[in-house]
């Protein structure tokens, strides 16, 4: 299918690879995977590649929204100081958190569509969140309501992995340290999630990444129960849990829809 100019570039930068879709308004025209450690060079590289004008990004970790320049990419820390805006200055670029792009596309097109309060956890190389609220008080409509996502004061909400579970480590730290044991993962995964649901109370959780297939099979092992046994009451509260319906591509439709 042929590109057009007014189609979106949409970008997902990991920190091992670069997922990239070109999207008309309604689907995929050409989608792209680039692997290997993400850095000025290749990145803008791999957008001229594409004549578009309109470029969306989903950036790992923190960056400063109104300049464009990532503050702290705890897995791609060549990428701290980078000023993603400047990298193309004659194009239109919008930026936002990988993770919120994630569940943008997710809540619109994917699992958590027709659902109003929604989490997203991202396990990938390090673990991702993202939170959709509905607020009769939010000014700006959104999709048809007023549903909108979580960014917080400075545009950092949602970073889920660096919450501490155990003597000082957070859930991203001890989930790369127990990838080869599976009985202490279930465990501390469990843990998060309850965390969040006596936190945000929400309708479902969808779990995206290269890790979320394990840690979903792990919680219908037994690792539900052991969630349960963390929540306020299990009964009312437990959430749908449930695999991301747009594969890997989740994040860089995310980063398209952005305009």
């Amino acid at each position: 299918m042929a590109i057009k100019n007014e189609n979106i570039l949409g970008v997902d930068i990991g920190g091992s690879k670069v997922n990239l879709v070109v999207w008309d308004g309604q689907k995929i025209v050409e989608q792209k995977q680039i692997t290997g450690d993400p850095n000025k060079d290749n990145l803008k590289a791999i957008v001229e590649e594409y004549d578009l004008q309109k470029i969306g990004l989903g950036v790992p970790g923190i960056f400063n929204m109104a300049t464009g320049q990532i503050i702290k990419c705890p897995n791609a820390p060549q990428l701290n100081g980078l000023n993603l805006k400047k990298l193309w200055p004659d194009k239109i670029v919008k930026i936002d958190n990988d993770a919120r792009c994630f569940l943008r596309a997710e809540a619109m097109l994917g699992a958590g569509k027709g659902y109003n309060n929604i989490l997203a956890v991202v396990f990938g190389t390090g673990i991702g969140g993202a939170i959709k609220v509905q607020s009769a008080k939010c000014k700006v409509q959104s999709w048809g309501n007023y549903d909108y996502i979580l960014k917080g004061k400075d545009g950092w909400a949602g970073e889920f992995g660096h919450m501490i579970i155990d003597r000082g480590k957070s859930w991203e730290r001890l989930y790369q340290a127990t990838k080869n044991k599976p009985r202490e993962q279930e465990k501390i995964n469990a843990i998060g999630l309850a965390n969040l649901i006596n936190i945000f109370n929400p309708e479902i959780i969808i779990l995206g990444g290269k890790g979320a297939v394990e840690v979903t099979r792990l919680l219908r092992l037994q690792g539900t129960g052991l969630l349960e046994k963390n929540l306020l009451w299990a009964k009312a509260q437990m959430p749908k849990i449930v695999l991301a319906k747009l594969g890997q591509n989740a994040s860089a439709i995310g980063a398209a829809l952005l305009f």
